[in-house]
């Protein structure tokens, strides 16, 4: 019987160990993605733009400036920042993008920890989820949150925002009409003054 070395078992550890990391990169990458296509819609742009500028301590327009100069959606800008808090540097990251890489290739270059940002990504959201529906209970106080941020969604846009899949899209239709639907219900009132339900956007694409 061949006598296992110290070289041997730590192959061994590293490949049992794959499994669980690209698991976690996976769960990570769709929870990433849901931010992504639920901003397709300009009015739940606001809503994640103020959530996200919320989470991350930074100012709305702050965000708005870094999607324009990088091209991002708000799922990948996400990653940027769970990247930078983890020591990377923008200028770094803006650099790779430009060279044609994709926000994930340069992160599993930055030895992400994907169970952490996973972990984050799923807060973001049910955060999101939360002023979702706070939206639909007072979409005025919305409004009246981006004056007063001197936001407007309809400027806070970039080509990015619309590489998303056909069943992520179906997916934010469906989490969007779902918190409509219960707002609705909570409020015995099914006409809550609200966006229509988004259309499909142009280019779609997949990242």
């Amino acid at each position: 019987m061949k006598r296992i070395t110290p070289f041997s078992l730590l192959l061994l550890t590293f490949a049992l160990a794959i499994p669980g990391w690209t698991d976690d990169q996976e769960k990570a990458t769709k929870e990433i993605r849901k931010i992504s296509s639920i901003s397709v819609d300009v009015t739940m742009r606001s809503v994640v733009n103020r959530t996200m500028a919320d989470a991350l301590k930074v100012k709305r327009l702050d965000l708005v400036k870094e999607r324009q100069e990088a091209n991002l959606n708000y799922g990948d800008l996400f990653l940027v920042h769970q990247l930078i808090a983890s020591g990377a540097k923008m200028e770094d990251i803006g650099a790779q993008l430009k060279a044609g890489k994709s926000i994930f290739d340069i992160a599993n270059g930055n030895h992400a920890n994907w169970k952490q940002i996973n972990t984050d990504a799923k807060k973001l959201n049910r955060k999101i989820d939360d002023n979702i529906e706070s939206y639909f209970s007072d979409s005025k106080k919305e409004a009246k949150l981006d004056q007063a941020d001197n936001y407007d969604a309809k400027t806070d846009k970039v080509p990015a925002d619309a590489k998303i899949t056909k069943d992520e899209f179906a997916d934010a239709q469906f989490r969007y009409q779902r918190l409509r639907e219960m707002v609705g219900s909570q409020s015995g009132d099914q006409e809550n003054e609200g966006p229509q339900t988004p259309t499909v956007p142009t280019g779609r694409g997949s990242h």
